[in-house]
């Protein structure tokens, strides 16, 4: 017998490679194996209005954070401990997403159904009298730059290919003059609008659903200048970027990749075929990635095949250790919560009495004073932080055993990094491989290990958990046997 180290969610490689997981829910990749994804705790706040269509944490020149959503009609942010409207004048129309990006302490806001909106410190939102309105926005090297838009006064028409940078440290002022330097133009040595762009540094990225250009500013007279990346690698949503310090992580046409400002690198290897398989492609837009920070995870959550338009699943990637998870979720937005600290004297204020407090465990990062933390909006939508304890969680093995000799599966004890004390396996085989797997027994945890017997050519695990688990290998006791 021999331990063999787990690779991760993999259903793409061969299902007879050592350490393979065909499948799980609620497990992600840890620096010490594979360990249950934490549940949802809801921070606290009533829902909002309606579906979430963008939610965001900006953080002010003070060190303060400002967390502000969008719905079809508002926008809205915390204040008090409660959502409070901070829409402008009349509200909003439009069913495209919000995106947010902060320029000094101001919030800005677009959706493409009005001028690029925004807000003081503690204000509510209004209209830049001279934006464009736009789908997407970001901040990089002193500007605010808009990407796929339209000009509100006529002059410069409807560009879905179309870029626009502010003046020069100005986010209120965006006429194109030599002078601010505000600027604007358009992509168009790859064809279709631009359906992504964010800072990488000092430079910004634009995608397209099958190109990418990385813009850097040059000054007068071109101010930002765009040179096409090699390849036919893009992405189709905004919120399927991820920017984790000097990179980005994406979901292209075809594949998961990395980019940090060389050249696109596939990182998708074990999953790409199961992930394009079981995502509904007429939705792939709607894909929303987020990070935990903390634990080095890159999450996108997708709308299934099962779905028709929702994000439903989840799939999870370790940056440190390349490995991969997965689990079932259903949300309307992806935000990167900040808490901030609780200390004992405001605890009161937070929480009334001790049995209010939330369900999450004492070294959990949620108590870690101006911490951020993975969040969601759900389909109540309500704010939640990922930082619960664990529930309901399971792996699936791939096979063990020989195409051609007969083995007896005795025993498969984990190689627990963190044990728990409630667990079942339950044991399934076949003789051939490309054929449907039996299902066999369910046995409890005994001693931290599953005793089974069965005669097999191959075997493969479920193991079910209930709470805090992480496991790195597991051992399984296969004893060669000659058939009857």
């Amino acid at each position: 017998m021999s331990s063999t180290e787990l690779v991760g969610f993999a259903p793409d490689v061969d299902p007879a490679l050592p350490g393979v997981l065909v499948d799980c829910d609620q497990f992600v990749p840890s620096t010490q194996g594979m360990t249950a994804a934490m549940t949802p705790v809801d921070a606290g706040f009533v829902a909002l209005d309606s579906t979430c269509k963008g939610a965001y944490v900006g953080t002010l020149l003070d060190g303060t954070k400002r967390i502000v959503a969008g719905t079809n009609a508002k926008l809205w942010d915390i204040a008090g401990g409660a959502w409070v409207d901070r829409s402008k004048s009349g509200g909003y129309s439009g069913l495209a997403p919000w995106r947010f990006t902060m320029f000094g302490s101001n919030v800005l806001a677009t959706n493409r159904s009005a001028r690029i909106q925004q807000a003081s410190p503690s204000g509510s939102f209004a209209d830049i009298g001279d934006a464009p309105a736009a789908s997407i926005i970001c901040s990089a090297s002193g500007f605010v730059l808009a990407f796929n838009w339209s000009d509100q006064t006529g002059s410069y028409g409807d560009q879905p290919d179309g870029w626009w940078c502010s003046a020069l440290f100005n986010q209120a002022s965006w006429t194109p003059s030599a002078t601010t330097q505000a600027a604007n133009g358009r992509l168009v040595t790859a064809p279709g609008p631009i359906t992504a762009g964010r800072e990488l540094g000092d430079t910004v990225v634009a995608y397209k659903e099958k190109s990418m250009f990385l813009g850097q500013y040059q000054g007068p007279p071109l101010i930002w200048s765009w040179q096409r990346i090699p390849g036919d690698i893009g992405c189709s949503g905004q919120e399927s970027v991820v920017v984790l310090g000097s990179s980005h992580f994406f979901v292209g046409p075809s594949d998961f990749y990395v980019y940090d400002g060389t050249v696109p690198r596939s990182i998708g290897a074990p999953v790409r075929e199961w992930f394009f398989t079981n995502l509904n492609g007429q939705q792939r837009a709607n894909i929303k990635g987020g990070a935990d920070l903390t634990r080095d995870l890159v999450y996108w959550y997708f709308p299934s095949t099962a779905s028709t338009g929702v994000c439903d699943m989840c799939v999870v990637y370790n940056i440190r250790t390349n490995k991969w998870g997965k689990f079932a979720r259903s949300i309307e937005a992806v935000i990167q919560y900040s808490s901030g600290n609780i200390t004992y004297d405001g605890l009161g204020s937070a929480y009334s009495t001790y049995d209010s407090l939330p369900n999450i465990s004492y070294d959990s990062p949620f108590w870690i004073t101006d911490n951020t933390v993975p969040g969601v909006i759900l389909l109540d939508h309500k704010l939640y932080s990922l930082t619960g304890v664990p529930g309901a969680s399971y792996m699936i093995t791939g096979d063990m055993g020989d195409e051609t000799n007969f083995s007896l599966l005795k025993r498969v004890t984990p190689r627990y990094r963190t044990a728990n004390a409630t667990a079942t396996a339950t044991n399934y085989y076949r003789y051939n491989l490309g054929t449907q797997p039996t299902q066999d027994v369910t046995v409890p945890q005994f001693n931290n290990r599953f005793d089974f017997l069965r005669e097999a050519r191959w075997h493969r695990v479920r193991m079910d958990w209930t709470g805090t688990v992480t496991l790195n290998a597991i051992t399984a006791d296969l004893v060669a046997t000659t058939p009857e």
